[in-house]
């Protein structure tokens, strides 16, 4: 009795087809781990920084993103009340509501900032919505600046305009949003700091999900191709009987 390696062609060509897919997921999710770990290291190293002041930067079509993400700011100026901007389909404990966007006129100066205020619950009804306080003294607020993904915030097929606001929106889109504000605005938008009277619900997340959950779904890929592989081989041995005489 002899053991042979006899692989048979259709479990040969699922496998071959199969187990790249599922290493190239495992190796995918490594990839997320790491990048959220990043954004993490990031925040956690620009959390205990003294916010800076907006004037700091560079004019708004200088600057770039990985400048602003995560760091701590401050501002003087006033809330532009006529123009405010509800993205829809937020969410916050299993509520649908909207992140309130809020342009900050940002004193001595022509450019404006977009203010996420936080989160607001939606109503019964879609077309009716949520009332909002919003003050227009001049005041001084800080927040930590963010760059929504592009991956994420998509602006295809998007058409911003001059309707009766709050305006509803999907997305941001800053270049839009400029022109239809008719002023310079920051590529950034500035999450207002939850110590600050004139928001909302604040509870910012860094990143959806810890750098510890995709390296457990990567862990599962793995397993996966490795458990794919074993019946393979397993299944592909044939046991011939010697004749006997």
């Amino acid at each position: 009795m002899t053991i042979q390696f006899k692989p048979k062609l259709i479990p040969t060509i699922a496998t071959l087809i199969v187990l790249p897919i599922l290493t190239s997921l495992g190796f995918w999710q490594l990839d997320r781990a790491e990048l959220k770990q990043q954004q993490l290291d990031k925040y956690i190293a620009r959390a205990g920084q003294v916010p800076i002041s907006l004037k700091m930067l560079a004019k708004p079509a200088s600057i770039q993103p990985a400048d602003v993400l995560y760091r701590r700011f401050e501002v003087i100026g006033q809330y532009d009340d006529k123009h405010n901007f509800l993205i829809d389909n937020r969410v916050h404990q299993s509520q649908v509501g909207f992140y309130v966007i809020t342009p900050f006129k940002i004193e001595n100066s022509n450019a404006v900032i977009l203010v996420n205020r936080g989160w607001i619950k939606g109503k019964r009804y879609r077309a009716d919505l949520p009332e909002f306080p919003t003050t227009v003294k001049k005041i001084r607020i800080k927040g930590v600046g963010y760059v929504p993904s592009k991956n994420f915030f998509s602006v295809d097929n998007v058409k911003i305009t001059g309707e009766k606001f709050p305006l509803v929106i999907q997305n941001i889109d800053f270049e839009a949003i400029g022109k239809l504000l008719n002023t310079e605005l920051y590529p950034f938008v500035l999450r207002l700091d939850p110590k600050e009277k004139t928001g909302f619900v604040r509870d910012w997340k860094v990143v959806t999900s810890s750098p510890e959950k995709s390296q457990s779904y990567a862990a599962q890929w793995f397993t996966m191709a490795l458990v794919v592989l074993l019946i393979y081989i397993s299944s592909s041995f044939r046991i011939k009987r010697e004749k006997t005489a």
